[in-house]
């Protein structure tokens, strides 16, 4: 389990950086093709594009080439779409890419992490809080990389360096024994087989699901509105500097990595539920006072405290959906990893066109608002929750 939680937590630190790469550099790469914002925001949007259809492909292909295949092929494409990136191609042959590597990331995290599920048993909050570390030290790593590239008009590099990195993980995920968890890894299923194995949704357990891919549609996307707007949130209330207003970005990842450090194990101690229920109570009252701040160092505290309660969220609510809907781990996975990218991708456009019809205080009120629909689908998830334990 060492070996495989290592190789995962790698990956997924791959993945966080993937996943920020075109953010950081999207001024460089707009400037070269002599594109606008537009033009970047479609570029963004195809990532995130191949990144749900990844997603929701996995276990489709899990049950026709094996889970090591899958990651293999997975960490090839991002190692083609990452080296053809650096050739600067045409614009519509970048766009392309982009999806390309959208896909292979959706992919690599949405089979490592159902691998991780499978694995740790009774573990699976700290097993998977700590890929979450890893994935937040990739997003808080990539821009300060990318930065000193771009100082150095090596921008373009970035991408060479991550394609080199999926290169050396489709090599090593290749050659990669696991012991006693080496069957996980190469076994194939037969179709018909996989389909008598699965575990029919009831009425009651699909309307489980459908909240819980709610609470994923809102979550990404109000953890994406927080990371792409904190800046524009600090500088048109607060009056702080640009420079100021980007350490909110980094203080909130800092509390995020931080938090995911101890999450599994809080987690695990207080139950799934009350970890949840607390998360998003204790969410909703920060970004309540939020609302009300007007001091630049109050609204860091705010953002600090936001980052270590939203922390564990998405790892957490992901195993309780585990928990509640058991023997189908790779379709309910995928399926809630699919809504959040759904919701990262649809979501933060929404609020920046409030933000620009409207207030950049919009974003917030957005975040409030989200907080209270998931805290009330957390909470009515309850009756579930003692549904199982009785059935124990």
């Amino acid at each position: 389990m060492k070996r495989l939680l290592t190789m995962a937590c790698l990956s997924y630190l791959l993945t966080g950086c993937t996943h920020v790469i075109f953010g950081a550099v999207l001024p460089e790469l707009l400037a070269h093709y002599g594109r606008s914002y537009s033009d970047g925001g479609l570029l963004v949007f195809m990532e995130f594009g191949g990144f749900l259809l990844g997603v929701l492909c996995m276990p489709a292909l899990i049950r026709r080439i094996s889970r090591r295949s899958t990651i293999t092929t997975a960490f090839s494409l991002l190692f083609f779409a990452m080296l053809a990136i650096v050739l600067l191609p045409p614009w519509p042959i970048a766009v392309c890419l982009s999806f390309i590597a959208g896909v292979a990331f959706g992919l690599v995290e949405s089979s490592i992490s159902t691998f991780v599920l499978i694995a740790a048993k009774d573990q699976q909050a700290i097993a998977f809080s700590k890929l979450e570390v890893f994935f937040g030290l990739g997003a808080l790593f990539m821009p300060i990389v990318s930065s000193i590239l771009i100082a150095n008009g090596l921008w373009k590099y970035g991408f060479m360096l991550l394609g080199l990195s999926a290169l050396i993980a489709c090599i090593v995920w290749s050659k990669l024994s696991l012991g006693e968890h080496d069957e996980l890894l190469a076994h194939k299923a037969d179709r018909s087989q996989q389909t008598e194995k699965l575990p029919v949704l009831t009425k009651s357990s699909l309307t489980f699901l459908c909240l819980l891919m709610i609470v994923f549609f809102l979550y990404v996307g109000m953890e994406n509105t927080i990371v792409n707007f904190l800046p524009s949130i600090f500088t048109d209330q607060l009056h702080a500097s640009s420079s100021v207003s980007s350490l909110a970005v980094t203080a909130y990842w800092l509390a995020m990595v931080v938090g995911r450090l101890f999450a599994g194990v809080v987690a695990e101690k207080m139950t799934y539920f009350r970890y949840l229920a607390v998360s998003f109570a204790g969410s909703l009252l920060t970004v309540l006072i939020w609302v009300f701040s007007t001091n630049l160092w109050s609204s860091f505290a705010v953002v600090l405290l936001l980052g270590l309660f939203m922390s564990g969220m998405f790892a957490v609510a992901l195993i309780y959906a585990n928990q509640l809907l058991p023997g189908r781990t790779e379709q309910t996975t995928s399926t809630l990893i699919a809504a959040g990218g759904l919701g990262g991708s649809i979501l933060p456009l929404g609020v920046g066109w409030g933000m620009d019809r409207f207030d950049v205080g919009v974003s917030i009120w957005f975040v409030l608002i989200g907080m209270c629909v998931v805290l009330g689908i957390i909470l009515y998830s309850r009756r579930w929750h003692v549904q199982t334990s009785q059935s124990v």
